[in-house]
């Protein structure tokens, strides 16, 4: 909206339009009268008025547009989320209590048969669990293998097992484990005892040439129900990748628990 002003020639009484900061004293009619003020009128520029409508029509349509796409994303990201169910890939800070470093390992969780845990996300179950030769005799319930390297099922180097033990204490399972060990040859490293969630274990480290190769394992033997639920965790690499795979196997340890 402007205003005009309405001049008025005092002479011949003809009327000018002059803009408000012109003064009408700088002016004069054509017959040469001088202008004096008659009145201001306002003007509202109705082309100006339909532009900016349109202006603010467009830009809510812009807005509304907005608000539904990222209304769509977010609903699609928690229907990925919810249809995930227990193997969902997460973020995890691990602490190596070797040396105290902290390792960011992305992660799934494992829920079934009556135990949860992490395992590192790009590793992959085995499915052939009738296998002597890596973790002894009883089959575990469930084992993971490190796909690096173009490793496969058959060909397998670094992997970890969980076994269920039918034994009356924790005790019993220890030393039917260490009698297991020295009649295949193996070697016992070091012995200490853990908890793990609340539960009592005995965390035992050894070691055993196969071929050309040296190998350590870390097993965690758990007493998750005294007298009557036991379990072994058994994680196996080659000696010369122990360190580095250790923060991984300890984020499978320390994430156990019974459910």
């Amino acid at each position: 909206m402007f205003f005009l002003v309405i001049v008025k020639c005092m002479k011949c009484g003809k009327e000018y339009e002059l803009k408000p900061d012109n003064n009408p004293s700088d002016f004069q009619c054509d017959c040469g009268g001088n202008l004096e003020f008659k009145a201001d009128i306002a003007h509202e520029i109705l082309k100006s008025k339909k532009t900016t409508r349109k202006s603010l029509s467009r830009r809510r349509i812009t807005i509304s547009i907005s608000l539904i796409v990222c209304l769509v994303l977010i609903i699609s990201a928690l229907l990925v989320i919810f249809n995930s169910g227990s193997h969902h890939v997460n973020m995890v800070t691990q602490i190596n209590k070797s040396d105290n470093n902290t390792t960011s390992i992305a992660n799934q969780t494992y829920s079934a048969n009556g135990i949860t845990f992490n395992y590192p996300a790009d590793w992959q179950q085995i499915e052939n669990l009738n296998s002597p030769s890596r973790w002894g005799y009883g089959d575990p319930i469930v084992a993971f293998y490190d796909p690096s390297n173009n490793a496969t099922e058959n060909n397998i180097y670094t992997y970890f097992y969980i076994k269920q033990r039918d034994v009356g204490s924790l005790d019993e399972m220890l030393s039917d484990y260490r009698s297991d060990i020295a009649a295949i040859g193996q070697t016992e490293i070091s012995e200490r005892n853990i908890t793990v969630n609340g539960m009592k274990a005995v965390e035992l480290k050894k070691k055993w040439t196969n071929g050309n190769i040296q190998y350590q394992a870390l097993t965690v033997h758990i007493e998750a129900v005294p007298g009557s639920k036991y379990y072994r965790i058994g994680c196996v690499v080659p000696a010369s990748e122990y360190n580095a795979t250790l923060p991984k196997f300890e984020m499978v340890v320390n994430s156990f628990k019974p459910q």
